[in-house]
């Protein structure tokens, strides 16, 4: 039996691996900078709009395709390949089932990469 807990937008069914998602949310902000909700229209969250963006490239698409077609056009200078990286664990940690999540700490193991990247990011916005 699982429960819905955390904001709206960061939710995801509770389990050991919940804030795995919210997390990873984080991460899609940083990558997209947009909000989790309100901006994607009618019942449409960050992690759907991304979905949705990057299923409609052309298959097969590349991973940097794929962040091209959802990132924030406000970024320059950023490194690609961190941001690929940042890109490919958030969307990991999205599933919506959780036992398709890693755990936090298969996270963990690419946590220094990511963190690099993420306050690289933040810098721009």
């Amino acid at each position: 039996m699982s429960s819905i807990a955390g904001s709206y937008g960061y939710i995801a069914p509770v389990d050991e691996k919940s804030d795995v998602y919210s997390f990873r949310v984080v991460l899609l902000e940083l990558i997209v900078g947009r909000k989790p909700v309100g901006e994607f229209g009618d019942g449409v969250d960050i992690v759907g709009w991304v979905k949705k963006t990057t299923s409609e490239l052309p298959p097969p698409p590349s991973a940097a395709s794929m962040v091209m077609a959802v990132v924030d056009t406000r970024l320059t200078g950023y490194p690609l390949t961190g941001v690929i990286h940042m890109f490919k664990i958030a969307m990991m940690c999205v599933e919506e089932n959780g036992s398709c999540r890693p755990t936090m700490m298969v996270s963990k193991i690419s946590q220094t990469q990511t963190l690099t990247t993420a306050r690289h990011l933040r810098s721009y916005v």
